[in-house]
């Protein structure tokens, strides 16, 4: 009797070992990127999947985003000026999922040239209000 009172009364939290994953963004090219939109699967059966964190200052960061799951990359973009800068496209089916975790994806300017951005994730911290 007391098991069932036990395993009854626990409320089950809403996690699972993909996530959620709580993101945000550090800016380190130098420049000021605007429309930073990041994508963190293309499985269309999560929904918070794709979220567009605005304006980042050089050397800022943005507040953090709760994604339903996210990867150690991600498909990003963002404008410079006028001109269009994003990571190399994100094979997301053989990417392991973070977890319930708070991490920073740092961006770098990897190529001029070819307007390609560079992705370092730091893994910041667990989320400890799930």
């Amino acid at each position: 009797m007391v098991l069932l009172v036990i395993m009854t009364g626990c409320k089950k939290r809403d996690i699972t070992a993909k996530g959620p994953t709580d993101v945000r963004i550090h800016n380190q090219t130098g420049q000021t990127l605007e429309e930073v939109t990041v994508t963190v699967t293309d499985d269309p059966a999560y929904l918070k999947r794709v979220h567009n964190y605005g304006t980042v200052i050089p050397g800022g960061y943005t507040e953090y985003f709760r994604f339903d799951i996210a990867h150690t990359e991600a498909d990003i973009t963002v404008r410079i000026g006028e001109v269009n800068y994003s990571t190399p496209a994100t094979q997301f089916d053989y990417l392991t999922y973070i977890g319930p975790d708070r991490i920073t994806y740092r961006l770098t300017i990897a190529d001029p040239g070819n307007r390609v951005l560079n992705i370092d994730t730091v893994i910041e911290e667990p989320i400890d209000d799930l």
